[in-house]
């Protein structure tokens, strides 16, 4: 049997066991240093409860593993075995006070909690992480993200999988082409793209664009989202808002300043309640197929402008607990014996914030807070 050969002054030294069934490495790392793994393939299983060391095992006959230790950045690197038979398991054991940085070209990765950066990337598997002081970057090719809170900036990026993350205490990106989307409070912006349902539960500032799902934020500074087939929803809105659904539902149970929304087919609820009168209040909602509905606060200066196309033989078409009054079509139309256009205006405390409500079918209802 050839044995290992270890190295505890740096520089490379290849590993291999030729009548071995695993092959081992070792370096001592300290606090705030920087592992390194590159793996051509294997799953990697990350435990960061060790001590002083950083260690390794490949459970294969076919890897060689060179290692380099420095007092910066150890590094453990391998070849491809040629062909592949079943599944490579690397076990790594590393203090959670170091950074990691880890990839493999094919397999998953699973981290423990870490107190430093991680930087987890794979190009066929899915990767499971604990709680991440600092920042975090993890990019999969095919395959579910999954990690819990992250202290710094987070960056989660999924071809087609599924994407869960915990608490984010800086700015996020997340992506993914045909996954769900689920995060906890970020503490800074998020851009996210899905292919299917964002669900983001606090934020500062939030765009969100998904192909065909819901997108739901419960807590925002600032919204712009739009879906190309589901609803939008958020709890609270403290700043603007804007959002586009092809076909879906938009409310906004606290909305604190301007909106503009729209849907092809589907119904919009507006609640304003605005920390400051005196600010940019402005609306602009229409709805295709559906109906609106505005909660609007007593004393709002506002010019509210209301219209409303559907059969005629239908039902009250505008319903407003503020004065109106009817408009009557321009001079010159023609009216359309199937559909008669109603519209009205009114001058809310003498007029100001300009809000502007239309749907072709449905009809529209102002009330007030």
């Amino acid at each position: 049997m050839i044995r290992p050969i270890r190295t505890l002054r740096g520089g490379p030294i290849l590993v291999a066991l030729a009548l071995s069934t695993s092959a081992f490495a070792r370096c001592p790392i300290s606090d705030g240093a920087t592992l390194v793994v590159k793996a051509a393939v294997g799953d990697l299983q990350v435990d960061t409860t060790g001590r002083d060391a950083a260690e390794v095992q490949v459970e294969s006959n076919a890897v060689q593993v060179q290692e380099t230790c420095g007092k910066d950045t150890v590094q453990f690197i391998s070849n491809g075995p040629d062909p592949i038979r079943g599944t490579i398991a690397w076990k790594i054991t590393v203090p959670r006070t170091v950074h990691l940085d880890l990839v493999t070209m094919a397999g998953n990765i699973n981290v423990g909690d870490v107190d430093g950066n991680v930087v987890l990337r794979t190009a066929g598997g899915s990767v499971t992480a604990g709680h991440i002081t600092g920042k975090a970057a993890i990019i999969t090719q095919g395959g579910f993200i999954k990690a819990g809170n992250i202290g710094g900036d987070a960056e989660l990026r999924s071809q087609g999988g599924t994407l869960e993350v915990g608490d984010v205490g800086g700015n996020a990106e997340l992506h993914t082409s045909a996954g769900v989307i689920r995060a906890g409070t970020i503490a800074g912006s998020v851009f996210a793209e899905a292919g299917r349902t964002i669900y983001i539960a606090k934020a500062g500032e939030v765009k969100a664009t998904t192909n065909a799902g819901d997108i739901s934020v419960g807590d925002a500074a600032r919204i712009n989202a739009k879906s190309g087939g589901g609803n939008i929803t958020s709890r609270r809105v403290r700043g603007p808002f804007q959002g586009h659904t092809e076909s879906g539902d938009i409310r906004l149970d606290s909305a604190a300043s301007w909106v503009e929304a729209s849907t092809r087919a589907g119904n919009i609820f507006v609640r304003l309640v605005p920390d400051n009168l005196d600010g940019d209040l402005h609306m602009d909602l229409d709805a295709g197929v559906g109906d609106i509905t505005v909660y609007l606060p007593p004393r709002l200066r506002a010019s509210v402008d209301a219209s409303v196309q559907r059969p005629a033989f239908q039902s009250q078409q505008i319903i407003s607990e503020f004065p109106t009054v009817p408009v009557r079509p321009a001079q010159g139309m023609i009216p359309n014996k199937f559909y008669t256009g109603t519209r009205s205006e009114s001058l809310l405390n003498g007029g100001g914030n300009k809000i502007v409500l239309h749907t072709a079918l449905g009809k529209i209802t102002i009330r007030k807070n």
